[in-house]
């Protein structure tokens, strides 16, 4: 029996953790109970308001771009943050650019960088590719949603993220651009069709959501090689090269999603359960996140 079909199995026990339909989803610590906290909604109503507003001041803006970093990287603690990193990603984007049409100085200077393609692509060009193995089971779990995938947000989601898989086999730099378009997207997304993909009453765009995810995983390598250029520090001598401590990121949300994918779409779930598994024998499986 493949590990993927075991946990199909196990998924349908008890134990497996998915709550009965007459059971209440527990709060979790904090007032988390799978909608934005009062202080996340006051954050997201000032982000309304400020569009609106024509006495918008920097040290007003500035505090709602510095409120949206901190908001975002707190998501990505959480374990059902998603939803909530997405949305202050776009909240960075939005309040950023009504400060460019009022005429405001943001604080934060490397916020819209325009010469990152500059600085990416000449030391991201020569990477190699991730195992073609991994890049495979990517192309074939993905494409196992296609039938699911009728409306238009859905298609494009799905188109997005097949391509994202496909250029692993050909370019690594050529996939991070990929990778690129994907969160362009979203973030340029209506916000009408934005809350479709987040919204996880729909199991296909949950199955997108893990497919994307499991992606990110497995392209650990070309990801830490982008934040290294950002950063403009060579990786340290394999002499001197020490075990750095594994951030469990994003993958907190794999993890949770996974178990959001009902018993009659878990067929479809196969391959983002794969990446789980291997990530909870080694975090580092698929190479090491700085």
């Amino acid at each position: 029996m493949s590990l993927a079909r075991a946990r199909i199995l196990d998924a349908r026990n008890p134990r497996h953790g998915r709550l009965r339909p007459d059971a209440k989803r527990p709060v979790a610590p904090g007032g988390r109970d799978g909608a934005p906290c009062k202080s996340h909604q006051s954050h997201q109503k000032s982000l309304a308001e400020l569009s609106k507003s024509k006495e918008t001041t920097t040290e007003h803006a500035n505090a709602l771009i510095a409120t949206c970093f901190a908001l975002t990287f707190q998501s990505v603690t959480f374990e059902d943050g998603m939803a909530e990193y997405m949305t202050f990603i776009r909240g960075i984007l939005i309040v950023g650019a009504q400060m460019w049409i009022k005429g405001i100085k943001p604080i934060f200077v490397n916020m819209f960088d325009q010469d990152q393609r500059a600085v990416l692509e000449p030391e991201m060009t020569g990477l190699p590719l991730i195992r073609q193995e991994w890049a495979d089971g990517a192309i074939e779990g993905i494409g196992s949603l296609r039938g699911l995938c009728r409306e238009g947000v859905e298609v494009e989601y799905f188109e997005l993220i097949m391509d994202m898989a496909t250029k692993l086999r050909a370019s690594s730099w050529e996939a991070y651009q990929a990778l690129q378009k994907h969160y362009g997207w979203w973030i340029q997304l209506p916000h009408d069709k934005f809350k479709l993909v987040i919204d996880l009453s729909n199991q296909t765009f949950i199955l997108l959501a893990t497919h994307w995810i499991a992606v990110k995983q497995i392209m650990a390598p070309i990801t830490a090689a982008e934040r290294r250029c950002r950063e403009k520090s060579p990786p340290p001598p394999p002499a001197q090269e020490k075990e750095p401590p594994v951030d469990l990121g994003i993958l907190r949300w794999l993890v949770y999603l996974n178990k959001q994918v009902d018993d009659e779409h878990l067929i479809y779930n196969q391959w983002p359960l794969w990446v789980e598994d291997q990530l909870n024998r080694d975090p580092a499986a698929f190479g090491k996140r700085c």
